[in-house]
Formats: structure tokens, C-alpha cells, sequence
């Protein structure tokens, strides 16, 4: 992909999260985290156990940087630690971020257009958190829900506009 067009999509996905936090108002600031991170959704379990946590991260200049979304698999109302390798997913640009539980130990993310660059489809508590052996393994299957057949490349191979 030539320079220009990363830097284009880099600066409209950076418009377009900016615009979205001063127009929709549904930018909530994750206390304790990481500048200009911002937690975008937060959907608990059925169980009540468990949230998923969509949050975005800008970074470098509106021109050369971009947004990262990032998926995090916290207990129920717990700060995200934005540690590398706690995200079940992260990718840049991403466009119509949802989580959605389909049951207690399933998480499924569905957007529109996405540049995945790390997924894994399982997660654990002990993750987050000490667990006992005697407790048991709490995992969470997750799995990628996108809206079309061609989410991230038009059919002809190029990339496909995020905006």
C-alpha cells in the first residue's frame, strides 16, 4: 500500500475517533489508563462475572499516527491494565466495533472494516488474576463476527476505504 494512503487512512480513522467522542459524547475516559486511550463500550457477561472492554488508543501525529482498538476481557467493573498481551484483540483502523456475549464463556466481536494485527480466541481469569487450582479454569472463547465477506480487502485485492 503506497505512503499516501496509510497516511490518508491513518488521519480519517484519527478524524473520525475524534469526531466521534466530541458529536456522540459516548467517549468514556478509562481512569488510570494510558493517554489518550479512551474505553469506547464495556458489556458484561451474562453471568455478571466478566466485562469486555472496547478501547482506543491514538497515537503519533494526526498525520502519521493512527487509532488502535483493542478488546480486553476484564472481572466486572475492574480497570483495564493496558498491558502488552492483554488484548484478545487489536487492530488499526477498525470501523462498527460490538461485543456481544452469546453466553457466559462465549465473547464475540463484530465490526465492519478491520486491520486485525493480533487476536487470540481464548482467554483466561488467571489472566488478571491469582485463581486457585481448586477454582477452576474460567476461559472465555472469542470469536470474530465480521459484517461482510470482505472486511478488510475489496474483491479485487485492494484495501477496502474504513470511512
Amino acid at each position: 500500500m503506497p505512503k499516501i494512503s496509510r497516511a490518508a487512512i491513518a488521519l480519517c480513522a484519527v478524524l473520525s475517533v475524534l469526531l466521534l467522542f466530541a458529536c456522540a459524547g459516548q467517549g468514556v475516559q478509562n481512569k488510570g489508563a494510558v493517554p489518550n486511550s479512551s474505553e469506547l463500550k464495556r458489556v458484561t457477561s451474562p453471568n455478571g462475572q466478566l466485562d469486555a472492554v472496547l478501547l482506543v488508543y491514538m497515537y503519533g501525529p494526526a498525520a502519521g499516527g493512527g487509532v488502535d482498538s483493542n478488546v480486553y476481557i476484564v472481572r466486572k467493573g475492574a480497570p483495564v491494565n493496558m498491558k502488552d498481551g492483554r488484548e484478545v484483540f487489536s487492530a488499526d483502523p477498525m470501523t462498527g466495533g460490538e461485543l456481544t456475549w452469546k453466553r457466559d464463556h462465549l465473547l464475540e466481536i463484530h465490526y465492519d472494516v478491520a486491520n486485525i494485527h493480533k487476536f487470540r480466541n481464548v482467554w483466561e481469569l488467571d489472566e488478571v488474576e491469582n485463581v486457585a487450582s481448586a477454582e477452576g479454569d474460567f476461559g472465555v472463547e472469542i470469536r470474530l463476527m465480521p459484517l461482510s465477506d470482505s472486511s478488510a480487502l475489496t474483491p479485487n485485492g485492494a484495501f477496502r476505504n474504513p470511512y
